[in-house]
């Protein structure tokens, strides 16, 4: 039997966005220039809703726009009027963001509170613009950005000894000839940006559509509210699709019941707060599984969790629960094709299964190396594990049977 794929799971999207290199005199590099890109291919930047774009930017580009190197990289961009108005670059890093003010921008009156509240709170401003238009918040400003393209060339030469003489540093933008970057160093710019050095490259992340972010916030929710079922209850009513598959499944055949049960909350009295719980982490598993992945996923992840719940029963050294949890989420980045470490901070996990799951290390990774190297029939590297692990080969052969009947049945009867 196969779980079935339900119609609200929407998949992980993709979020696009260039990163375009800045260096420094000698070369080295110094941060990078965060555009918003709508696809793979794009050569700028196309949307109709500048704040959608620049919050969806903002929100990816403390995690990939550095490659997760150990150096942190300066993060250079421009928010919209709306965003700053509304606080957005606040929820970027302070000590590695500066933002990019425009002439339009630096002459928004409405705009000033929010851009001096920035500053006192360790943001970098960069002027972008002929001094002039930006010259009543200079005092602000940790950067004075000029176009090497301006034309004629006349003018660039004039931005540049007005910039250099305020003593703020300069970065020189759209440089495309070794010529112009000599020239930019010798009129005294401090930085360098421009498809000399590098075209701006695409950076493709992943995130986690609203509705799997929801359905990961419940998981959390069934361990901070594991006694209080009333309030899981009331999560339940207000979404439909959960709702609706509950009472199908206590309805089923499966339970037998004689009278219709017809409200979430005697559904759950009847199922007992444990069975609640395992039937709603299993659900939502398989409505977090994207459209087009194969719907075997989740059936492997409950077998896997009900395999490792069973070999471990009885033991006074690993938790039955844990076990469980481990298993069942243990295919998450298969599911979503992202690091696991971008999701455990989503789950109910203690430290020791984060760490199993992200490093394969502490004390459940040979559990789970052995579940599945034993799925795969690698006897080689079983054999070991179970003498690791001290476990009786046929108690373990028996338990995995049991395991592909039990996760078999449940999704049958859970629908």
């Amino acid at each position: 039997m196969q779980p079935a794929t339900s119609p609200s799971c929407l998949p992980v999207q993709p979020c696009y966005f260039a990163r375009h290199p800045i260096f420094e005199r000698d070369m080295r590099l110094w941060g990078y220039h965060l555009l918003y890109r709508d696809d793979a291919m794009a050569e700028s930047a196309q949307f109709s809703d500048q704040d959608k774009a620049t919050i969806q930017v903002a929100l990816e580009a403390t995690v990939f726009a550095g490659g997760r190197s150990a150096v942190k990289q300066n993060l250079l961009l421009e928010f919209s009027a709306s965003a700053l108005a509304h606080g957005i670059p606040h929820a970027m890093p302070p000590q590695e963001t500066v933002i990019k003010l425009t002439p339009t921008l630096c002459r928004n009156e409405t705009l000033a509170k929010s851009i001096t509240e920035l500053r006192t709170a360790g943001y970098r401003l960069a002027l972008d613009g002929p001094l002039e238009s930006c010259r009543h918040i200079l005092d602000l400003a940790s950067f004075l950005i000029v176009d090497a393209l301006t034309t004629p060339a006349e003018i660039f030469l004039q931005e540049m000894a007005a910039a250099t003489k305020t003593g703020i540093p300069v970065l020189v933008k759209r440089i495309e000839s070794p010529e112009i970057f000599e020239s930019a160093k010798d009129l005294g710019a401090q930085l360098f940006l421009g498809f000399f050095f590098q075209k701006p490259e695409i950076i493709a992340s992943r995130k986690l559509s609203s509705m799997q972010v929801v359905r990961l916030k419940l998981l959390k929710m069934l361990d901070a509210h594991a006694d209080n079922w009333d309030e899981i209850a009331n999560i339940l009513q207000n979404d439909v699709s959960l709702a609706y598959r509950l009472l199908q499944f206590i309805n089923s055949p499966f339970f037998g019941v004689v009278q219709p049960i017809t409200t979430v909350q005697r559904a759950i009295g009847y199922l007992g707060s444990k069975r609640a719980k395992l039937w709603l982490r299993m659900v939502i598993l398989t409505d977090l599984c994207p459209p087009e992945k194969t719907s075997q996923l989740p059936l492997l992840s409950a077998q896997r969790a009900r395999f490792l719940e069973i070999v471990g029963a009885n033991r006074q050294d690993v938790d039955g629960d844990e076990l469980f949890l481990l298993g069942l989420f243990s295919l998450l980045d298969a599911i979503f094709d992202m690091p696991m470490t971008d999701l455990v901070d989503y789950l109910p996990l203690t430290a020791d299964l984060k760490a199993t799951l992200c490093r394969r290390s502490g004390r459940y990774a040979p559990w789970l190396d052995m579940a599945i190297h034993f799925e795969q029939g690698q006897w080689d590297r079983v054999d070991p594990l179970l003498d690791q692990l001290n476990l009786n080969r046929i108690h373990v052969g028996t338990s995995y049977a049991q395991a592909v009947t039990w996760a078999e049945d449940f999704f049958h009867a859970a629908g």
